[in-house]
């Protein structure tokens, strides 16, 4: 590390650490100023166990001012950027939750999960509040994710049938091996369905089409290509990343990140340079293929 303060401390579980979880990582913000960040839009829910009071979280920046702390945040599958206010010391676990283990982690398809209203308390209950109280006097990392997959492997051994349609899955996991570039009349085919009866079908699951969670899948590899670049020279080739992740020239991927996360990638970028090199925005992708069975059971680290 160089001579630079560090802001962030991050800490990340390895691949398949816990059922349906894309990325499971450890945050600490040691010296950041106050400020409002972006949460970006993904194909992943966001559920986050907080440390400290909570996380003050909102849709839009309006509603930030009437927020308070939350403690255990899950959010649906948004297209908007969310506003979470950051502090110093404000601590927790943040995992990428893949939409389809939804119904066997949390007992509901991700298309019932709020994109406005992120306290996890009205789905969860009593037990995500003792999650995070058993995680705020865990000893370090290690012993915080093993806590975590331990709640998740029980949550989904207690569900009795937390499947979803085969198409859905198949359709979903052919999107995530094409990285979004698969048309929706080709996926139909590929499944043997209409595509309206696909967008149907995806609709009731996770609360959005197969269009627009190819958007976001493409939008998210984006984001990681852009803050690999970041990491490894300091810059990035805005027209070649577009070009890598399937959008069809710069411009495009300039409307996608406006549409988004509200700013064009580099007024992004500028926000969370600092976040980025730190470790911030790890790219979600390096376990993308190992999610074809999104609602799998895994044993927990050191298990």
């Amino acid at each position: 590390m160089d001579a630079r303060e560090q802001r962030w401390e991050f800490a990340v579980a390895p691949p398949r650490s816990a059922p349906g979880v894309g990325s499971m990582v450890g945050y600490r913000a040691l010296d950041v100023p106050d400020a409002v960040h972006r949460g970006l839009p993904s194909s992943r829910l966001t559920f986050i166990v907080s440390l400290d009071d909570g996380v003050e979280g909102a849709a839009t920046a309006a509603a930030l001012a009437a927020t308070g702390p939350i403690p255990v945040i899950l959010g649906g599958l948004h297209v908007r950027t969310s506003h979470v206010r950051l502090r110093r010391g404000q601590a927790g676990v943040q995992l990428a939750v893949h939409p389809l283990a939804a119904r066997a982690l949390f007992g509901v398809p991700a298309a019932e999960l709020s994109v406005t209203d992120f306290d996890a308390a009205a789905v969860l209950g009593r037990p995500a509040v003792d999650l995070r109280d058993r995680l705020a006097e865990a000893p370090g990392w290690r012993e915080r994710f093993a806590l975590v997959t331990g709640h998740l492997v029980a949550a989904r051994g207690r569900r009795r049938d937390p499947s979803v349609r085969p198409e859905v899955a198949y359709a979903w996991h052919e999107l995530e091996r094409s990285r979004g570039c698969l048309p929706v009349g080709a996926l139909a085919d590929r499944v043997g369905l209409t595509a309206r009866h696909l967008g149907t079908l995806f609709r009731r699951e996770v609360g959005r089409g197969p269009k627009t969670v190819a958007r976001l899948i493409r939008f998210e590899h984006a984001v990681a290509a852009i803050a690999d670049s970041v990491r490894r020279s300091g810059g990035v080739d805005l027209a070649g990343v577009a070009a890598a992740t399937g959008h069809y020239d710069q411009a495009h991927l300039t409307r996608e990140f406006v549409s988004f996360a509200g700013v064009p990638p580099r007024a992004w970028l500028a926000e969370e340079f600092r976040s980025i090199q730190d470790g911030g925005h790890a790219g979600w992708s390096d376990w993308a293929d190992d999610e074809r069975e999104p609602d799998r059971v895994v044993d927990a680290p050191g298990a």
